[in-house]
């Protein structure tokens, strides 16, 4: 979930990291929301490029937030 707490209207690039049981990072990825309004909160799904099977935990490693 993501959610615009600035003034204005904003796109989001979360990146997310992908670690195995043992704290291994298996992959990496990203989720990104586009022109959210002031308060406006969107549900996305992060992917990656590599297929992961199992159970994985997922981290955010970093979010930037782009003025629209």
């Amino acid at each position: 979930m993501i959610t615009n707490r600035s003034g204005e209207t904003s796109t989001y690039i979360v990146g997310v990291e992908f670690v195995g049981p043992s704290g291994v990072r298996l992959a990496e990825g990203a989720a990104l929301s586009n022109d959210l309004a002031p308060g406006q909160r969107a549900e996305t799904t992060a992917g990656a490029l590599e297929q992961i099977r199992g159970q994985v935990t997922c981290k955010v490693t970093k979010v930037t937030r782009l003025a629209s």
